[in-house]
């Protein structure tokens, strides 16, 4: 790093987040090895990989340099922070790679990240920089930022873009992308009960199944989900994770015709717009209510959107179709997209939709 940077430093945006979204009311301090404070500038953020570059008028003797590749499976990484404001402490675990079931890759790290920790520095034996502290599942189950995204955000020309402006140009940049890999993705079907529908949406989707038998109903049900572990935290009220679709397959032999629609209609009727959030964030959800013909099939669809009113042109969908005209089966499917741009939220609903079949 050059004599500018030993200035600054990287953390998370979490870390930070209170004081982009609202600078009047929050402001953020380093604290230096000699004790001394300095008020700190934020001139860099990269929401989707969870970084921050901020700025003091602390010099540092020198930074840290930066991996150019990982490390090997197995290998000792040491973490630092300062858990539980318990003062600076160093956690050893191990290096396990790029998790395989996100967009944005992070790296698996085997060692106790807590609270008080996030933001701060991975460090191989050399003392050279692996990672950035995230997050954490616990069991020591623990994940890192890799230093090559430090080094895009410190490479990335944008010091003095943190407003919600340039925040928004990264989100609609992420949907663009898991919509052109989706799109890109081949077709793949998974078979729930009778009916064919999609399923991993793009490699990088994990998805698992379960049934469900309800004998007070009298019905029996199989699920299929899939999601990603992408997750990015734009404030301390919305946290989004991009792509999730589920699948419902029902079906009684007890029930009549009339009962189990009625039972059919109410998990097509629950949670249209089913996403929380508050006013601070986000309009209203409207929903248009249609009959769609797809090839042989007729379904109930619901397009129910609501807008981000931070970020200009992203919404959250949630998009559900019920296929009809069987009298003791049915099949309810949801497509619910986070922080997608308009068109690529209907793009991705018309694909969905047309993917899926039933056999008698």
């Amino acid at each position: 790093m050059g004599p500018d940077q030993t200035r600054r430093v990287v953390t998370n945006f979490h870390v930070v987040a209170d004081v982009v979204h609202e600078p009047r009311s929050y402001r953020a301090v380093l604290s230096a090895p000699d004790g001394s404070r300095h008020p700190v500038r934020v001139i860099a953020v990269d929401v989707v990989r969870d970084l921050a570059l901020v700025e003091s008028d602390h010099v540092f003797p020198a930074g840290l340099v930066l991996r150019d590749e990982p490390p090997g499976q197995g290998a000792r990484v040491y973490a630092l922070g300062t858990p539980f404001d318990l003062g600076l402490s160093v956690v050893e675990g191990t290096y396990n790679g790029l998790l395989g079931h996100s967009l944005e890759r992070r790296i698996h790290f085997t060692g106790s990240l807590n609270p008080g920790m996030s933001g701060g520095p991975a460090l191989d034996r050399s003392g050279a920089l692996v990672g950035v502290n995230v997050a954490t599942s616990g069991n020591q189950v623990s994940f890192l930022v890799p230093s090559q995204a430090v080094a895009a955000l410190l490479a990335s020309g944008d010091e003095g873009r943190v407003d919600a402006a340039a925040i928004g140009e990264q989100l609609h940049r992420l949907q663009d992308r898991y919509t052109e890999a989706i799109l890109a993705s081949p077709d793949e079907q998974a078979v729930v009960g009778t009916a064919s529908a999609p399923t991993r949406p793009a490699p990088f989707f994990n998805c698992w199944g379960d049934a469900q038998r309800d004998d007070e109903a009298r019905y029996q049900a199989r699920l299929h989900e899939c999601g990603s572990d992408d997750a990015v935290f734009l404030s301390n009220r919305v946290t989004i994770h991009p792509v999730e679709l589920r699948h419902r397959h029902i079906e009684t032999a007890d029930l009549g015709p009339g009962d189990f629609y009625d039972t059919y209609s109410q998990f097509f009727e629950a949670n249209h717009s089913e996403k929380w959030g508050t006013a601070q964030d986000f309009s209203a959800f409207r929903c248009r209510t249609r009959f769609v013909r797809s090839g042989d099939l007729t379904f109930k669809t619901a397009f129910c959107a609501r807008r981000y009113l931070r970020y200009a042109g992203l919404y959250d969908v949630v998009f559900k179709a019920a296929l009809l005209g069987r009298e003791r089966a049915g099949f309810e499917t949801a497509l619910v997209l986070s922080a997608f741009s308009f068109d690529n939220a209907r793009r991705l609903s018309r694909r969905h939709l047309e993917a899926i079949a039933w056999s008698e």
